[in-house]
């Protein structure tokens, strides 16, 4: 009969299943002992309770909650997670702080450690005897699943369970402890996410750098940031770095944006593209992407690959940067294509604004002697 709930896919089967084990008190609804919503009802009993699941993650808020821990303080470190801590407390009420990736990590496995032991099972199932079968674990552990428990089934002569439950495909059966494993397996898998390699960037070397290349000392920009390029090569194929906030983001794109002007500066010019490339993987808008922009065009220019440039510049004036700070450099890629009439439209306008640099001037000529050789007459304002 077990076997039929678990192996049927026939909801008339399994109604007709269910109905005769009712008779015979093998099975019962879980409706008062199952526990959906409880970590939210918790939840509305803590203060930044938002924030805490924020910060510890939902589910590793919710073990420690299962586990009997109490979290007594968080100090966060906003530019390097993995040096955040949590202090805390368990049933010995002493005190105990752990690097928060360290108290993730401990408190899953705590929890797959916890053993169950059931004691004889008789019939008529009741709900205390329910919740023994289950575990109280499993009980606590399915909602954050998304798994709300129905019946239970006890079948005494083969000591063995199953349990209806609904999930995002609908109502299922499943033996007992099949169910049972696959929770573990749930765990199992938010074990491993912790493990991955922490968030290890020391983003205080970034502020050295800024100091530093204000000096012109790049050997001390490249000794502060040198080991980013492959902790960050490595951080891109890892999850984590879908869980950088917006300013770790933007220090990432300073400090590689510091590295490639040092490299460039070396004349190390390959290094310098490359790191300007990086900083882009992290930062796509904003004021930060579009010096990296910027920076990765004058470069192109400067190794001749002009045509590779007007884009990257084009993109570095539409994320903010001034006509005044890209109008020449894009000039130059523009008269290194032969583009002589777009390049000679923002000179025009340069000059019309009053710049009046060497540089400027210099340019607006050659556009203009292009034109002259051509036979064409100026049509710009500025003479």
């Amino acid at each position: 009969m077990a076997q039929l709930l678990v192996d049927d896919s026939s909801s008339l089967t399994q109604a007709a299943c269910l109905d005769l084990l009712e008779r015979n008190e093998v099975v019962i609804n879980l409706q008062e002992v199952r526990t959906d919503g409880w970590f939210e009802r918790i939840g509305e009993n803590i203060s930044n309770f938002d924030k805490l699941c924020d910060l510890i993650g939902f589910r590793f808020l919710a073990y420690s909650i299962i586990l009997g821990i109490q979290i007594r303080s968080l100090t966060l470190d906003p530019l390097t997670p993995a040096n955040t801590t949590v202090e805390f407390s368990g049933d010995d009420a002493l005190l105990q702080t752990l690097p928060l990736n360290e108290f993730q990590v401990r408190v899953v496995q705590a929890l797959l450690r916890l053993e169950q032991h059931i004691g004889p099972i008789s019939l008529p199932l009741t709900d205390d005897k329910a919740v023994e079968l289950i575990g109280q674990v499993f009980l606590f552990a399915a909602p954050l699943f998304d798994l709300s428990l129905k019946r239970l089934v006890w079948v005494p002569d083969s000591k063995r369970g199953v349990i209806g439950f609904v999930s995002a495909s609908g109502f299922n059966f499943m033996d007992l402890i099949e169910f049972k494993a696959m929770i573990k397996q749930k765990l199992h898998r938010d074990l491993a996410g912790t493990m991955e390699d922490p968030f290890q960037l020391d983003l205080t070397a970034v502020e050295q750098s800024r100091a530093a290349a204000k000096l012109g000392e790049h050997e001390k920009v490249i000794a502060a940031l040198e080991t980013w390029p492959g902790l960050l090569t490595t951080l891109q194929r890892s999850s984590a770095k879908h869980n950088l906030n917006e300013q770790q983001l933007d220090m990432i794109g300073e400090g590689l944006l510091l590295l490639g002007d040092a490299f460039r500066a070396k004349e190390r010019f390959t290094w310098s593209e490359e790191l300007y490339r990086l900083g882009l993987q992290f930062t796509r808008e904003g004021s930060r992407a579009a010096q990296l922009f910027f920076k990765l065009g004058l470069l192109l220019n400067d190794r001749d690959r002009y045509g590779e440039a007007i884009g990257l510049l084009r993109r570095s004036l539409s994320l903010g940067l001034t006509e005044e700070e890209v109008y020449p450099a894009l000039s130059d890629a523009l008269l290194g294509t032969g583009r002589y009439f777009s390049a000679a439209i923002i000179l025009d306008e340069l000059l019309f604004k009053g710049n009046s640099s060497r540089q400027v001037a210099a340019r607006f000529a050659r556009a203009k002697l292009y034109f002259k050789e051509a036979g064409v007459k100026w049509p710009f304002r500025s003479e």
